[in-house]
């Protein structure tokens, strides 16, 4: 735990009215992110450095998230949402058939991670949080397939994507949860590659 006395913040934030507490919550979390895409990592996340981000001071930070594990749990939820939001946006622009959608969320998947390195690369970048909570199993559809349950539901569109392929006699996958890890990977593989080496064929 970090000692903050006498700590300034650069910024006086305006308190928020009674009952508005959630809205800090998510004002932390964006100041966090606003941090990662300035330094281009997860680094630069400190308690600290929040708190001057959003105008507070550094114990406000206390009620709303215990640690700068906390602070990044949530940053890498709310990027899952973001990238889950991407595909979902890419699929719905394809039109009606199901292998134009999953190969438009495929791309919706790339470019998100292309057009935003440093909030894609704090998926990867570290476990935050217990490892327990990180690779906690959830159920997808009524066989009760487990998938880690951070991005779970960007993941769970690739499988259902697949899935809708097969129902439409349009993919010949006959291992659904397989597949999708494939297709996850090498959708992984490539915003890795383009970002860390552009020139790679």
């Amino acid at each position: 735990m970090e000692n903050f006395a006498g700590t300034d913040t650069a910024v006086r934030r305006q308190r928020n009215a009674r009952g508005q507490g959630a809205r800090l919550t998510e004002d932390i979390v964006t100041g966090a992110l606003a941090l990662i895409e300035r330094a281009g990592s997860a680094e630069a996340v400190t308690l600290r450095a929040v708190a001057r981000e959003v105008g507070i001071a550094a114990p406000s930070i206390y009620p709303h998230f215990a640690d700068r594990e906390a602070i990044l749990a949530a940053v890498v939820a709310r990027v899952f949402d973001e990238l889950a939001a991407a595909i979902k946006a890419g699929a719905a622009a394809a039109g009606p058939d199901p292998v134009d959608q999953l190969v438009a969320g495929c791309t919706g998947y790339v470019d998100f991670g292309l057009s935003q390195p440093a909030r894609y690369g704090v998926l990867f970048a570290g476990r935050w949080g217990p490892a327990a909570d990180y690779c906690k199993p959830v159920a997808f559809g009524p066989d009760g397939r487990p998938v880690l349950e951070w991005g779970a539901e960007a993941f769970s569109l690739l499988l259902h994507g697949i899935e809708d392929c097969v129902t439409a006699g349009r993919s010949a996958s006959t291992d659904v949860v397989a597949d999708a890890t494939a297709v996850w990977v090498a959708l992984h593989g490539t915003v890795t590659l383009r970002t860390t080496l552009p020139g790679f064929p």
